[in-house]
């Protein structure tokens, strides 16, 4: 049986008795937009007649020791982002534990199985979870960016029965096909899986899946004020639309070019949905779930063919809602642009990354000129669209030098941008970089990456860990502030009580002249940034 594709919509096998799946978003505290994984995966399961059920930690805070809050609440203490009052929607903190709140979902649904989607900063969550229900005996799958990159760690895990070690919509519907059956399932492709409690049997992948032949993205597993996420101070109804998978670029902090390596003989994997598949999923999130803002999920959005771009857009013109997405400097073009906000484009973002030319191109494989970032950034000026730039800070072998290069190149676009959110790298398994930072010593192969919100993980020759925290909690104050107050901010990126004064003291100035005095001009309010860095591990 392995190796019949399941996928298509019009395959009228379904499960032989009632089998149940929880699925397991290990997630971080109040990062609200929905997953394509979770989302797409249940849909999947649907189709077959298994009935999900998700657990998700999205509102549940410090769930690792030592992080106190959420990312987005990193970012608006660092003025990054607006903050927004999620009681407005119904959303407040759980109060009651993580773990055993898991148990006892896991008592009362009685799942036949339970599947966890991870990345590399929520991972240890994702374990912790199983572990905490390990002595139920249920078998368990492990899927995600780390399990695809990290299968042999993850396996590791003696609560772990299986990990997908690629896409996971056909794989595991094989698979409860399956185990419904009472079937053998151990050599199910795209899936790892222990055998006898110690051997391994590591099955091969499947070929890739043409994205029409996926379900549409189930979001009501999810509760449903999930369905709330903040943009530009405002919490919108917004869900994720997938337009494609894969990227042609080869930025080194990012995991698609490895996904295109690994995935190589198993067919293309920058694939594209086609827009009559598009527009179906538009209509129905719109009418099913009431949606006020789409997120279009793409790696580089506007890298489209032309005639595609425009076909899209013409077609959209009958939809209305504001939508959002990421791009590249040299995707934008002044007639793209226009076109964009006459079918009612609400924000583009765009990565700078790194403001110094030799650095970008060399080390990030980001060849892009600062003229032409600039010059992009320009194309915004007297559009209504709002611009945000994604920058990161940290990068092996950066010093304090590169970093104000990098905040030079923001003062230069700041008067055409809403919003410069600012990151800390992180040597996300699967990217080039990650491989880099092993071999230089600047980082532990076994060592599990943060948020890119929160502390720096590698050590660097030329800069320590408290310099670069400073330095990123005052990034606005740099790239807003007039060079005479650069004296006051120097202070600021100090956590003594001085630094700490001077922190508060830019936070007020800050304030009063970019969100008080000009609250109603978008070009001055910071607002939600993008997944700024790691793309994929958002997947």
């Amino acid at each position: 049986m392995s190796g019949v594709n399941y996928m298509k919509s019009g395959n009228p096998r379904r499960v032989s008795r009632e089998f149940k799946v929880l699925l397991v978003y290990a997630n971080s505290f109040m990062d609200t937009l929905f997953p394509v994984s979770i989302s797409s995966i249940s849909g999947a399961l649907n189709r077959i007649g298994v009935q999900t059920k998700c657990f998700d930690t999205t509102f549940y805070p410090d769930y690792i020791e030592g992080k106190e809050h959420s990312s987005d609440v990193a970012k608006a203490q660092n003025l990054q982002v607006l903050s927004v009052n999620y009681e407005d929607v119904g959303i407040t903190p759980k109060t009651t534990n993580v773990l055993e709140d898991f148990r006892q979902t896991v008592k009362e649904f009685k799942p036949d199985l339970i599947g966890v989607s991870v990345v590399e900063p929520t991972f240890l969550l994702g374990m912790r979870l199983l572990e905490a229900v390990e002595d139920t005996k249920i078998p368990t799958i492990v899927g995600g960016v780390h399990a695809i990159f990290a299968p042999e760690s993850v396996m590791a895990y003696s609560a772990v029965n299986m990990v997908c070690i690629g896409e996971g919509e056909e794989c595991i519907v094989d698979l409860c096909l399956r185990m419904a059956s009472g079937d053998d399932y151990t050599d199910v492709e795209n899936i790892w899986l222990r055998k006898n409690g110690s051997e391994i049997i590591k099955n091969k992948k499947s070929e890739v899946q043409h994205l029409d032949n996926l379900p549409r993205l189930d979001f009501s597993v999810f509760e449903p004020e999930r369905i709330f996420r903040p943009m530009s101070g405002k919490l919108w109804k917004m869900v994720p639309i997938e337009f494609s998978r894969g990227c042609i670029y080869k930025c080194t902090y990012c995991s698609a070019p490895a996904f295109m390596e690994q995935f190589k003989d198993q067919g293309n994997w920058l694939r594209q949905k086609s827009l009559d598949q598009i527009f179906d999923e538009i209509r129905y999130y719109r009418d099913e779930f009431g949606v006020e803002y789409f997120y279009f999920v793409s790696e580089t959005f506007l890298a489209i063919p032309k005639k595609r771009l425009f076909e899209f857009l013409e077609r959209y013109k009958d939809i209305g809602i504001p939508f959002w997405f990421n791009t590249r400097a040299e995707t934008i073009k002044n007639n793209v642009v226009q076109a964009l906000e006459e079918v009612g484009c609400h924000r583009v973002s765009i990565g700078l990354e790194c403001g110094n030319a030799e650095y970008r191109s060399k080390m990030l494989q980001r060849p892009v000129s600062n003229e032409k970032t600039i010059q992009a950034c320009e194309e915004f000026e007297f559009s209504a669209i709002e611009l945000s730039v994604n920058n990161i800070i940290g990068y092996p072998e950066e010093n304090r030098e590169l970093i104000f290069e990098t905040i030079e190149l923001n003062r230069q676009v700041e008067k055409f941008v809403a919003a410069h959110s600012c990151s800390i790298f992180q040597p996300y398994k699967g990217t080039w970089l990650y491989e880099y930072c092993v071999k230089k010593g600047y980082w532990n192969r076994e060592d599990i990456a943060n948020d890119l919100n929160f502390d720096p993980a590698i050590q660097y020759p030329e800069i320590t860990h408290e310099e670069l925290k400073g330095l990123h909690r005052t990034f606005p104050f740099y790239v807003k502030f007039p060079k005479d107050d650069w004296g006051l901010i120097r202070l600021a990126e100090g956590f003594d009580l001085e630094g700490e004064a001077a922190y508060k003291a830019c936070q007020s100035i800050y304030y009063d002249r970019y969100f008080n005095s000009n609250k109603t001009h978008p070009r001055f309010l910071s607002s939600q940034p993008e997944f700024s860095g790691e793309p994929l591990q958002s997947t």
